[in-house]
């Protein structure tokens, strides 16, 4: 479909919509923070001081890339706005990008206007975007280079030119150093180069050689600087508690919450729609050269998914780290719209031959009404949760008048001479601007592996200096010693009992 101008403005309304929406939100109660989004803003902070890629606990950034606090730290060198409050605005302005970069791909995609603007408005509504523009994640920027990569790449289907081929190169590349799961981006892109355009072999690969320097070379220099940092490629790593049966089974119920109005996933269902996206494919239209076609159009969507889905259920089974969910998955929300709005198009276009076109369009309108109606509650669902709670993390009001963190703040002066331990450190240094480290741990996070501790157990504390333990009862991270635990290998002494938390001190060896 040729786009028009009042089809960009259109796009680009429903776009600037999501920005305010998001601001309005994030300026009154301020992004969420999670224990990630921590290590990014503290990051950020130290970066922007001149300390380099430090976190809250005075450890190198690794275990996450560094585009994020990068993008933080420069807002702040300029506008002298702290990572905590600008991290709000940079969520409010790629969300309204990612919306408008959506409509762009629909307009190419699809032949109805109407159904781009329905399909424009469900990535404006929708639950796992929404989610993630009210948190201080990598995840908005990480799914606008995808989108600029997708847009990007299919400009340069066409036209072949420099400048495209340049964009969509340094959209994967900047994507990796985003997530580490970018190198997804580098596959796909990879393939598309080979199979998905017109050149000839020579020029497919220069061109795939020039692309692999563009896209591996910076994140090839962040893992060797992590290596020689760190030891590791990405930070100490364990194995997994979740068996692939589980990881296919939360990436399903996941994806079908997105999407259908059902409490419970359902298998039939589930099946049904695959069978009609099967028979569409290869029943609608039965020529060899049309489906070719069709997959020139949506084969660098279709891949990234298939891809993406591949890695994070594989990672997921063999390495520990977040249960697969909503988070994790978000970077595919958009281009599974994508197919299934090309999908719905193409058989309405089929069924015009047959029926009238207003009928069939409206039809289609009550349908898709239908279908986005429940993501469309899950959405206003959690956006009353956000306001009601003031936020989320450990930026909502719970957890900002919290009585250890009060006692803390108003005691500070007590404490200049001790290292701090915490079963949350991302809470106290972000609300105390202590730094903090993690009380000693048994296992790592999400995963049956021991962590490095003797074999006796007999030292599980090892810090040199006086240190103080901050201890919240409302959390629960069972991967950590338990107070009791800890209090039969250790000398502790309690300084404060508190409605909420404890506070200890321990004397170094």
């Amino acid at each position: 479909m040729e786009i028009k101008l009042i089809h960009k403005i259109t796009l680009a309304a429903i776009g600037f919509i999501g920005t305010c929406a998001v601001i309005l939100l994030t300026s009154n109660f301020g992004a969420g923070v999670s224990p990630d989004s921590v290590a990014y803003i503290s990051a950020a902070r130290n970066l922007a001081e001149g300390h380099g890629f430090l976190t809250y606990n005075g450890l190198y950034l690794v275990v996450q890339p560094p585009l994020y606090p990068i993008l933080l730290a420069v807002i702040k060198k300029i506008t002298l706005l702290d990572p905590l409050i600008s991290a709000g605005y940079v969520n409010a302005v790629l969300f309204g990008l990612i919306i408008y970069l959506s409509g762009l791909l629909l307009v190419r995609y699809l032949k109805s206007f109407t159904l781009i603007i329905l399909g424009t408005v469900s990535v404006l509504i929708s639950f796992a975007l929404v989610q993630s523009s009210l948190m201080a994640l990598s995840e908005l920027l990480f799914i606008f280079l995808v989108l600029l990569f997708l847009y990007s790449f299919g400009t340069y289907q066409k036209k072949g030119n420099s400048f495209s081929f340049f964009l969509f190169s340094v959209s994967v590349a900047l994507s990796c150093l985003t997530r580490y799961t970018g190198v997804v981006l580098i596959l796909t892109g990879l393939i598309c180069i080979l199979l998905l355009n017109k050149n000839n072999v020579i020029e497919k690969f220069w061109n795939s050689l020039i692309f692999l320097i563009i896209t591996v070379a910076p994140i090839s220099i962040w893992i060797i600087r992590n290596i020689l940092i760190s030891g590791t490629l990405v930070g100490q790593r364990a194995e997994s508690s979740y068996t692939l049966f589980d990881n296919i089974k939360f990436f399903y119920s996941t994806v079908l919450h997105w999407y259908l109005p059902l409490n419970s996933t359902n298998i039939y269902l589930t099946f049904i729609i695959l069978i009609t996206a099967v028979w569409f494919f290869f029943g609608l239209d039965r020529s060899r050269s049309s489906f070719a076609e069709l997959f020139n159009q949506i084969g660098p969507i279709l891949l990234f998914v298939s891809l993406y889905v591949g890695v994070i259920v594989i990672s997921s089974t063999t390495t520990a780290y977040d249960r697969i969910s909503d988070r994790l998955l978000s970077p595919i929300f958009i281009p599974i719209i994508l197919i299934s709005f090309f999908v719905f198009d193409r058989i309405r276009i089929w069924l015009i031959t047959f029926f009238s076109s207003k009928l069939i369009t409206v039809l289609f309108v009550i349908g898709i009404v239908w279908l986005i109606k429940s993501p469309a509650e899950n959405t206003l669902h959690i956006i009353d949760e956000y306001i009601t709670f003031s936020g989320w993390g450990y930026n909502c009001e719970s957890w900002k008048k919290s009585e250890t963190v009060e006692f803390l703040n108003q005691h500070k002066s007590l404490w200049k001479n001790f290292a701090f331990y915490s079963n949350e450190p991302e809470a106290v240094y972000i609300l105390t601007n202590l730094n903090t480290e993690r009380s000693p741990a048994k296992t790592f996070y999400n995963s049956p592996q021991l962590f490095n501790v003797s074999a006796d157990q007999n030292e599980i504390w090892k810090n040199e200096k006086n240190a103080c333990l901050i201890w919240f009862n409302k959390t629960n991270r069972s991967f950590l010693f338990t107070i009791d635990e800890l209090q039969k290998k250790i000398n502790m002494k309690e300084v404060a009992q508190l409605k909420d938390g404890e506070i200890y001190t321990i004397l170094g060896k």
